[in-house]
């Protein structure tokens, strides 16, 4: 799938090892490059429930947007880049991931 980001911060990440390092610590740094290169390999949204990671779409306040683990309680955050309404999206047919956040959404 190709990869957009919503926040710059996250972007730079993604782009520097030793920023990442920096920003996210050892751990948390190490399962965003995994999460973003399972990602980058996906064709498709449907096709990363499979992957490890817990990747799964989110309900509620979140419709819309996906989850997966990093490091416990945080979660990468993520949606697709169609802003079509949440119940026509076809997920097997979505190829592009906008990241939005690394958060604890479960406060």
């Amino acid at each position: 799938m190709e990869i957009r980001f919503e926040d710059k911060e996250l972007k730079k990440c993604a782009m520097d090892s030793g920023y990442a390092l920096k920003r996210l610590g050892q751990r948390r740094a190490q399962c965003y490059a995994v999460r973003l290169m399972q990602i980058d390999r996906a064709e498709n949204f449907e096709q990363l429930r499979g992957v490890p990671g817990h990747y799964h779409d989110l309900v509620g306040n979140r419709a819309g947007q996906w989850a997966c683990d990093l490091d416990q309680p945080y979660r990468l955050i993520f949606k697709s880049t169609n802003d079509g309404p949440i119940a026509q999206i076809v997920w097997a047919k979505e190829r592009t991931a906008k990241i939005l956040e690394i958060a604890d959404y479960h406060k």
